[in-house]
């Protein structure tokens, strides 16, 4: 593995790893104390003004499932809960620092397949929406750097959409290094879990290969939530390889044809 993180760093040289914002790093501390005092996290996510307007944003929409419409960061730190907060503010930020013209593809993409995981949380054990809405955000973080070294990638990201298993073996060709490895690079940078990180490096390996149960998990719902993003959002066609990773995915989960449907028809609906 430190092998392979080498090669990501080195497929990303000149390419700076955005640091994780200081608002988020005051949160983490706060968050950390003896007593995390509601009103200091609440000032400390207001005081960067993007940042509380995404996680306003997605805290109201269908990706987290509220009983009532949340008007303010006080009354989202009140109702959600310290974890769900933090894993909501990491997916805020991240959108926020990447949000240019070169990744937004990928940025929209990624969007889509978090909410889908977020839906499809709701049928697996062990997996909150709000962490299965971050680690679908975060798989292809590794993308982004890659896009946004070498504005060329995104060529090759589209063609994810229907050959998921060849086009990693043509990243790795192209680039020394595939994206699942650089998106562990940020994740490390950014503090998340440590299931977070195995499931970004282990996306696109076969479920029954992965031990740890909440890791497979994820990585099961990223499977599927492609498949589905990649027909609904994206009009692609469901090539051999789509098909293999949505079996793979599905039998994981052990969900039905209809559950998945559902799934789709949520994501037409929310776009």
């Amino acid at each position: 593995m430190e092998e392979q993180l080498k090669n990501a760093m080195n497929a990303i040289k000149g390419v700076k790893i955005p640091n994780l914002p200081k608002e988020v790093l005051e949160l983490d501390e706060q968050l950390s104390s003896r007593f995390p005092n509601n009103q200091t996290i609440t000032e400390i996510i207001q005081s960067n003004t993007k940042l509380s307007g995404e996680v306003l944003r997605i805290v109201n929409s269908p990706v987290i499932k509220t009983s009532h419409p949340i008007k303010t960061i006080r009354e989202a730190v009140d109702v959600l809960g310290y974890t769900n907060l933090k894993n909501l503010v990491l997916a805020s930020a991240l959108q926020n620092l990447f949000n240019t013209a070169e990744v937004n593809e990928i940025i929209e993409h990624s969007k889509d397949v978090a909410f889908c995981c977020a839906e499809l949380s709701e049928l697996v054990q062990g997996v909150s929406r709000d962490e299965a809405y971050l680690v679908g955000l975060f798989h292809n973080a590794g993308s982004l750097l890659l896009a946004s070294k070498d504005p060329e990638y995104v060529k090759l990201f589209a063609r994810f959409n229907t050959h998921p298993i060849s086009t990693l073996n043509q990243e790795m060709a192209q680039y020394g290094a595939n994206h699942t490895f650089i998106g562990v690079l940020i994740g490390q940078k950014w503090r998340l879990s440590i299931e977070v990180l195995n499931a970004i490096m282990t996306h696109h390996m076969p479920c029954e290969q992965i031990k740890n149960d909440e890791v497979r998990a994820m990585v099961a719902m990223i499977k599927v939530s492609n498949v589905v993003v990649n027909e609904v959002s994206y009009d692609r066609f469901l090539s051999n390889e789509s098909k293999q990773e949505l079996q793979d995915g599905q039998q994981e989960l052990m969900i039905t044809d209809d559950q998945i449907q559902r799934v789709r028809k949520a994501l037409m609906t929310t776009g």
